[in-house]
């Protein structure tokens, strides 16, 4: 069915309830009406000890009918609803009986568009010159009848020469005497009986008789006899052939317009859409192989050129990924290997002589309780840095005064490390998450301790801004060079090896991820020989 056939036999279908409701809504009042007349007669004829009764039931019965009122009328609108809802139903299907059949590629849809466009431009373009054409054809067969309605007053209204008109004219001429009686009336003679009268004088209108169309104009003459009506009926068979060829054309030349709107929308949406199908054959036979090529856009002059040149940067950001990734795999492994390869040892001594020796046993075992240690703080920080990267370390932002916690860090390193020299300045407070800023604060200045020499001095300044507070780690050890403090913040990169410091080269990379997922930054400035500065600011 069609969109009028689905909203016909809904309106058919809601009349049919709204009758049958109304028709039950009747029956229910009067029966009402009859019941409510007896309960009132039972009242007033109760005796008086009854009459307390009698008016209970009638109440009863009052709200019995207004309950029953109301269940029938929620009945009625949930069965309208569901009339709506499956007239909704059917047009939604009838639009996904169009889209079922679109045409699934690009290429197809965007071809189908062009020729819906023609097809609409050409139907307004058609209605358009077909409603002109009819108009302007009109214009001239009126235009026709009042020439001819004035040769006739000019000729005195003869019988003759209307007699010629209206064989010439092939059209109809009747000489009324006032609005009934027929003084002459010539041609058409198949339809002189059918003619009507036009009341409307001087206004020319259309009447159809047995499928033809007249155009009839009356005229008020005036005669020897009194004032008389002069009535002209011209058939339209030229004119409608004339509008049946331009419509016919038209129509042709929409059917034509159709056929190149196809060619040519196919042509030019393939032409546009090629780069789309280099991209998508590129990204298929893309693998790790093949990161590093590049789509060319010297070739692609549309809008498509954006897509192409994000696609590139998408490649560049998946290549620099993949490249860290293989090389923190290779890093990771690499500083596995050394402890494992302890533990392999120190096994292997223990199977051999460790058993006969107690103090190769017990070196063997401290030495692989020491190296275990040591691989489970690197898988730690692994894991801590790979749950960074996919999204899973979300800090706990708050109000948090720094003070207190500064001082209790440096009250635990001056035991940890009592020849060197700690210090506190400044104060401040900062929206941040107070474990992540202890655990970056603890890397800092462990990281500080270990390449400042007994005696040095390591400070914790506190400087507060309106919108922002920097916490600085100073120290006066052994600094770095500018390409030291350049890849400072690399996984596994170990800036300073002649000392043989222990560690994985992890921490600074964890104290920048900590610093960034609390929306702050962490920068560096160190010379060699003079000492570092480590600047957090949130």
């Amino acid at each position: 069915m069609n969109k009028q056939e689905i909203k016909a036999t809904y309106q058919r279908d809601l009349d049919a309830l709204k009758f049958e409701y109304k028709t039950e809504k009747t029956r229910r009042r009067y029966a009402w009406r009859a019941k409510k007349s007896e309960l009132k007669y039972a009242v007033k004829a109760s005796p008086k000890a009854e009459k307390k009764d009698a008016k209970r039931t009638l109440k009863r019965e009052k709200r019995e009918y207004k309950k029953e009122a109301y269940l029938q009328k929620g009945i009625f609108l949930e069965k309208k609803a569901r009339l709506k809802k499956k007239m909704r139903d059917a047009l939604g299907s009838v639009v996904r009986i169009v889209t079922d059949h679109a045409p699934e590629s690009l290429v197809g849809g965007l071809t189908l568009n062009y020729v819906l466009i023609f097809l609409l431009v050409g139907i307004l373009q058609a209605v358009f010159v077909g409603v002109s054409a009819n108009y302007v054809l009109e214009d001239r067969a009126a235009e026709s009848l009042y020439t001819i309605a004035a040769s006739l007053e000019a000729g005195g209204l003869e019988e003759q020469v209307a007699k010629a008109l209206a064989k010439e004219n092939d059209m109809n001429i009747t000489l009324f005497r006032g609005t009934a009686d027929v003084s002459y009336s010539f041609g058409l003679e198949e339809y002189q009986e059918q003619l009507p009268f036009n009341e409307r004088i001087d206004e020319p209108f259309t009447h159809t008789v047995q499928a033809e169309k007249l155009l009839i104009l009356t005229r008020r003459v005036e005669t020897p006899e009194g004032s008389s009506y002069l009535n002209l009926a011209k058939s339209m068979k030229k004119e409608d052939a004339i509008l049946s060829v331009i419509v016919n054309l038209l129509l042709l030349a929409i059917g034509i317009a159709l056929v190149a709107s196809y060619f040519i929308g196919y042509r030019t949406t393939r032409k546009a859409l090629r780069p789309i199908g280099i991209l998508g054959r590129a990204m298929e036979e893309m693998s790790a192989a093949k990161l590093s090529d590049r789509l060319e856009t010297a070739d692609i002059r549309t809008e498509l050129v954006e897509v192409v040149r994000s696609y590139n940067g998408m490649l560049d950001k998946i290549e620099d990924a993949y490249e860290r990734q293989k090389q923190f795999v290779s890093d990771a492994s690499h500083e596995l290997r050394t402890p494992l390869a302890v533990i392999h040892g120190y096994a292997d001594i223990l199977s051999r002589w460790g058993g006969e020796d107690p103090a190769v046993r017990q070196e063997a075992i401290d030495a692989i309780l020491s190296q275990s240690a040591n691989m489970e703080m690197l898988l730690e920080r692994l894991l801590y840095i790979a749950r960074s990267e996919s999204g899973k370390l979300r800090p706990k932002i708050e109000q948090v005064d720094l003070l207190p916690l500064c001082n209790e860090l440096l009250q635990e390193f001056r035991l940890l490390h009592p020849a060197r020299n700690f210090a506190l300045e400044g104060q401040g407070s900062a929206q941040c998450d107070p474990a992540m800023m202890r655990q970056l604060l603890v890397i800092l200045l462990d990281n500080a301790s270990k390449f400042t020499a007994e005696g040095g001095h390591i400070t914790i300044a506190l400087q507060q801004a309106e919108d922002q507070t920097v916490l600085q780690v100073r120290d006066d050890g052994i600094g770095m060079s500018k390409e030291q403090t350049d890849r400072i913040f690399e996984r596994f990169y170990k800036g300073d090896s002649s000392h043989h410091q222990k560690g994985y080269g992890l921490g600074l990379s964890i104290a920048k991820i900590l610093a960034e997922s609390q929306g702050g930054t962490i920068a560096v400035e160190s010379k060699e020989g003079e000492g570092t500065v480590f600047a957090i600011t949130i």
